[in-house]
């Protein structure tokens, strides 16, 4: 057996931590160099023009693939309103032929409304509007329409898992000049169509599930983009129904859980 004395042996371990900082170093690197500059770029313009806007609205048209009784593949589609105004305020109405759903966040609790069945629940919330989101999702069990964006630092929020992003070039969306990027992330394939010139906002998501049977997607287009507008406090508070029943926030999870959640990157 060799034996190495007390100087050698500090060596040894010095050369083997050097090493595995520069294995470290150089995975973070190839991460780095999966993103290509431009994608980066379009991405980081994204994220800042969101985060510094102190309040703003956007409508989006959602559809997403589902499996019907039958066993077909078909497309449900429904509409999203949403106000977001910063730090501790957003409010989002979910519509479609079978759902009318409104969700509140005031700085101080959220409240989901169900217009159709008439009930509501609400729970108290954390003044974070980040970490107001995530208590939706855990406790409520459905993610707030459109999340990915209304985060107080989306860029971080979109390259966290990212193994590799491309920027495919100029397209048009609804007429609106846009730079259509793709990603890796995973178990799910996405794309972001972003609007070029001084406003760089999403104008198209879709979200590729390939975990799931026969990769369903999501897609999402939004327009009527508003940073102009100024949203008053009433917007993010809920008038409640006449005869409107609260119900426990166990029995709302519980059938959110039920019905297909909005788009979401992991």
């Amino acid at each position: 057996m060799i034996k190495l004395s007390g100087s050698r042996l500090r060596l040894v371990f010095a050369v083997v931590a050097f090493a595995c900082l520069m294995a470290v170093a150089a995975s973070a690197a190839d991460v780095k160099t999966a993103l290509d500059p431009r994608t980066d770029v379009m991405l980081r313009r994204m994220g800042d023009y969101l985060a510094q806007a102190p309040y703003f609205s956007v409508t989006a048209e959602v559809w997403q693939d589902i499996q019907s009784h039958s066993g077909q593949r078909i497309q449900a589609g429904r509409t999203i309103e949403l106000q977001v105004r910063r730090p501790d305020r957003f409010h989002a109405e979910v519509r479609s032929m079978h759902r009318n759903r409104g969700l509140y966040y005031d700085g101080k609790s959220i409240i989901l409304l169900d217009r159709v069945n008439n009930f509501y629940g609400t729970i108290t919330a954390p003044a974070s509007m980040d970490e107001a989101l995530d208590i939706a999702s855990e406790r409520f069990g459905v993610t707030i329409p459109l999340e990915d964006f209304i985060v107080s630092d989306s860029y971080q929020n979109a390259i966290r898992e990212l193994t590799s992003g491309t920027d495919l070039g100029p397209v048009t969306v609804l007429g609106v000049p846009c730079e259509h990027l793709v990603f890796s992330q995973g178990v799910i394939d996405w794309q972001l169509w972003i609007e070029e010139g001084a406003m760089p906002v999403p104008r198209k998501v879709v979200i590729t599930y390939k975990d799931e049977p026969n990769s369903p997607e999501y897609t999402a287009i939004l327009s009527h983009w508003d940073f102009q507008t100024r949203l008053p406090d009433f917007l993010f508070n809920c008038e409640l129904p006449t005869k409107a029943v609260k119900i426990e926030v166990a029995e709302i999870r519980n059938a959110s859980e039920s019905c297909n959640v909005e788009g979401k990157l992991p």
